[in-house]
Formats: C-alpha cells, sequence, structure tokens
C-alpha cells in the first residue's frame, strides 16, 4: 500500500489518496455506505481531489527539474554554512530527499532556534515529522544514535520548489545571528 497527502506534493490541504495492491484485502474504514466499493462513507470532495490530481500530475512532469532545483538550494546552504564556519552534524547521510535537511548544532535549543527562526518569518521544525507537537529528542534521532547534545539542538529545514536562492540567504543569515556567541 501507498498513501500520500496531496499538500506533500503542492496540492490542497485534507486530500489524500491510498493506493492497495490488488489483492491485499482491507476492513472497511467507515460503515454505511456504498462508496469506494464499500470500504467507506461519504462524499468524495470532488473540488480537492481535481487539485490533488493536477498537483501530482505537473509535480510528476517537472520531478527531475523539482529535483535538481532543491538540491541545489540545499547545497548552497550547507556550503553556505561551512563558509561561515558555523559548526553543524548534517544527518541522514548522502542518501536523503531532496531538500529536507536535518541539522545539529552542538550545545543549542533546537526550540530556540525553532522560536527565534520564527520571529524571523522563518519557519523550520525540531523533533520529527511525525511528531511536531512532543519536544522530547524524536525516536528517529534516538534510531540514528545522536548523541543527547546534538539530539536536542537538531532542526529540519524544508525547501521546495517554489523557495529561492534568497530563501536560503535568509535561513543562513537567521541561522548564524541565533548560533554566533
Amino acid at each position: 500500500m501507498l498513501s500520500a497527502s496531496a499538500h506533500k506534493f503542492n496540492g490542497p490541504k485534507g486530500i489524500g489518496f491510498l493506493y492497495i495492491r490488488k489483492g491485499t484485502k482491507i476492513l472497511p474504514y467507515v460503515d454505511g455506505g456504498a462508496q469506494e466499493s464499500r470500504y467507506r462513507a461519504g462524499t468524495e470532495n470532488i473540488a480537492s481531489i481535481v487539485g490533488m490530481v493536477t498537483a501530482l500530475k505537473e509535480n510528476c512532469i517537472n520531478l527531475t527539474r523539482n529535483m535538481a532545483h532543491t538540491q541545489s538550494l540545499e547545497h548552497k546552504l550547507l556550503e553556505a554554512l561551512y563558509t561561515l564556519h558555523i559548526p553543524f552534524v548534517h544527518n541522514g547521510g548522502d542518501n536523503t530527499l531532496p531538500g529536507l535537511l536535518s541539522l545539529s548544532f552542538a550545545g543549542a535549543d533546537g526550540e530556540a532556534i525553532l522560536h527565534r527562526m520564527d520571529l524571523m518569518g522563518i519557519s523550520i521544525s525540531t523533533g520529527s515529522a511525525c511528531d511536531s507537537v512532543n519536544t522530547e529528542i524524536s525516536h528517529v534521532l534516538k534510531a540514528i544514535n545522536i548523541n543527547e547534545s546534538l539530539a536536542k539542538g537538531t532542526v529540519r529545514i524544508s525547501l521546495g520548489k517554489y523557495n529561492t536562492e534568497e530563501d536560503v540567504h535568509a535561513i543562513v543569515t537567521a541561522l548564524k545571528k541565533i548560533l554566533s556567541p
């Protein structure tokens, strides 16, 4: 099976799709209706479905270009941090999704970085993508054995097809201001 949320590929929020391989047994989600071959009840949100399909098609057509763009921005961000001598650890190795950065700053507080960046108009995250409310060290960071000092100073930065080099410059400038002694 494969589930996808449309907002992850620039579609409308609140809609997604579930691919189920033929022959996979599942139970109905909600009883009472005949929609989706009796797997759920309720009326489909046609406008959101059309928006989702349109976004998915556009992103599939432009996948190579979008990936190259986000990889370029990611490279520029990392190079700028190195050039400014801002010490950090880039988590996840070389085989990661383009534009998704997990950066750890030893001795820093990820929550404090997040809030200061927010005050500067820059949205980032801490912890794992699955848990934006819990401020504990994420199970993902624990699983890759990051020491506690680095884990507490970990932030996630997401870059996408609509981000620019100016956005990267703003992120790096903000991090320099926040992390400089």
